[in-house]
């Protein structure tokens, strides 16, 4: 912040120097065409000799020209280099903040519109600032030294030449309105195409395997269509902006020229202080043409900076309590409180879940597909709150903990592996990066994943696409081996693995239980037979719970889901 603010600060004043030599450019040319040309007495610092004075005018022109743009240039790098500088810094803050926002916020906006906010969106502070407050720094000091040299020369003419502001005005208000309202449309437009490349990138495996690829070309150019549609409208608007702005000042200009000319034919200004004149309202009306297109683009770059900043206005939903501390020390008793969840108000996923669970024993989590199972397991994250009830560990209601150093304390292996495009070792130590390389490879070989790995170095390519879906699979196992948290989470953990594989896993896992507490999702029952416990979901509720062989001998949820699998109670 400090070397943007000094960047700034530098660029600002390099800028107002450059505007200061701006406004000597065309004094010059009255001592040229009223002195040396004219019949007016030289000034005493020039050369009684009029070829010598007309030189060293000429040349003192020409160091101005060159003060005025390396000026110029040089503020521009630095102004330049400060924009760029807060585009990076809103960069890592819009980032940082998006990492920090909770799953709710996630679940309902799609990945490619957050991609177009940090990617896109956050470059409208650099036109804000350098297109926005700088243009109207430069522009205002212009137009005020214009308007005090302008006084000086004549009142009427400088009070006629300012009577095409409120028609500029008027201009400025009627287009920035429209501009406002379809710069709106394009950038969500533009947002939207964003979300169908990375939507439809990430799942090209499915597109291409069910032969769609021409939908989604259809898809995306429909929707690229309508952003050049509402491009093109954008545009039309700027360029009739610009439009009725010139002939306005073109009409300022020429209602000058003819006073100006009345006034010299009358003996009452010089030709050479009339071109002088002429001069600064052609720099006069520059700056009000800019202020008016300035307006124009700050308008269109307020568009995408709002969208920014919903982001960063945008409280999330877990976050830590003031008196919050950290867990440490955790032994892992788990307990969940007559929880109730429901991810709208009013429709609960989860009813009245009460159960305890300690070190050492195996919670597998039973039911049909959508019936709150991983539901239970993000409550326990933390990745939600309950509306109702308590989640514990070791006897303290998890909102009392830094959310951060609670999930330090478990290790998930999720139903869907994610692997980061990294080497195979970076992605089994991604819980614990300082794990030393024999410890990388003692979690893989608990995860019988040593039998695939050649080297431990070798890229696994974005989300592990040069792995099958069982060796991903037993990398995220072997992450959560590596982890060695007081508390395990298992989401459909063998669900990749062959029969002998899983086999390995399943006794790896008995290992891994021991003075552990384990939560297993899962459909098959070989991976939940050795449970502790089962708990049977329905309709959001624990309808049963017991060992396997309990279960069974009830006869009722359960065990009909036994013979679905086996045909007969195993």
């Amino acid at each position: 912040m400090r070397s943007q603010g000094r960047d700034a600060a530098t660029g600002i004043l390099l800028m107002l120097a450059g505007v200061a030599a701006g406004l000597v450019v065309p004094w010059p040319m009255q001592i040229i065409v009223d002195c040396i040309l004219g019949a007016k007495p030289m000034p005493g610092w020039l050369p009684a000799d009029k070829l010598t004075a007309l030189a060293a005018v000429c040349a003192g022109l020409l160091a101005i020209h060159f003060l005025r743009g390396a000026l110029a240039t040089w503020s521009s790098v630095v102004l330049v280099r400060a924009g760029l500088r807060m585009t990076h810094e809103l960069r890592l803050r819009v980032y940082e903040h998006l990492q920090k926002l909770s799953l709710v916020f996630h679940d309902s906006r799609a990945v490619g519109d957050s991609v177009y906010r940090v990617t896109w969106d956050t470059f409208s502070v650099q036109t804000l600032f350098n297109g926005g407050i700088v243009q109207i720094i430069g522009s205002g000091v212009t137009l005020a030294g214009m308007m005090v040299v302008m006084l000086k020369f004549d009142v009427t003419l400088t009070l006629l030449a300012l009577i095409v502001a409120p028609a500029l005005a008027a201009s400025i208000k009627f287009y920035n309105r429209r501009i406002s309202a379809v710069s709106t449309e394009y950038h969500d437009r533009e947002s939207r195409v964003s979300a169908i490349i990375q939507e439809s990138i990430a799942a090209i495996r499915t597109v291409q395997a069910f032969a769609r690829e021409d939908d989604e070309i259809r898809r995306f150019g429909t929707g690229a269509a309508q952003s050049v549609d509402a491009n093109v409208r954008m545009t039309r608007e700027q360029v009739m902006s610009s439009f009725v702005v010139g002939l306005i000042t073109a009409a300022g200009s020429v209602v000058m020229l003819w006073v100006g000319g009345q006034r010299v034919l009358a003996g009452r200004l010089s030709l050479g202080e009339l071109l002088v004149f002429i001069a600064y309202v052609g720099m006069l009306y520059g700056p009000m043409s800019s202020l008016s297109g300035l307006a124009t683009a700050i308008q269109s770059a307020l568009t995408p900076f709002r969208r920014v900043v919903e982001i960063l206005e945008t409280k999330p939903v877990i976050r830590d309590l003031p008196e919050a501390k950290p867990l440490t020390g955790c032994h892992g008793v788990v307990r969940f409180e007559n929880v109730t969840f429901g991810y709208e108000a009013g429709k609960p996923v989860l009813r009245g879940i009460d159960f305890e669970a300690q070190p050492g024993e195996m919670f597998a989590l039973v039911g049909p597909s959508g019936v709150g199972k991983s539901t239970m397991l993000s409550l326990l994250l933390r990745f939600y709150d309950p509306q109702a009830g308590r989640v514990l560990v070791d006897g303290r209601d998890v909102r009392e903990f830094q959310y951060r150093s609670l999930r330090q304390q478990i290790s998930i292996v999720p139903q869907e592996p994610v692997l980061f495009s990294a080497s195979i070792a970076e992605n089994i130590a991604y819980g614990r990066p300082n794990a030393s390389r024999e410890e990388i490879i003692a979690a893989a070989k608990l995860a019988e994943a040593d039998s695939f790995i050649k080297d431990y170095d070798q890229p696994v390519g974005e989300r592990g696409v040069t792995l099958s879906g069982g060796q991903r699979q037993r990398l995220a196992i072997a992450r959560a081996f590596l982890k060695n948290s007081p508390i395990l989470i298992l989401d459909e953990p063998t669900a990749a693995l062959d029969a002998e594989t899983e086999a390995a896993i399943l006794k790896a896992m008995d290992r891994l239980r021991q003075n552990r507490t384990v939560f297993v999702v899962a459909h098959r029952l070989s991976t939940v037979r050795s449970a502790t416990q089962l708990l049977v979901l329905h309709d959001g509720q624990i309808v049963e719970r017991g060992t396997h062989d309990e279960l069974v001998a009830k006869d009722g949820h359960y065990a009909r889901v036994v013979r679905l699998q086996f045909g007969t109670s195993p």
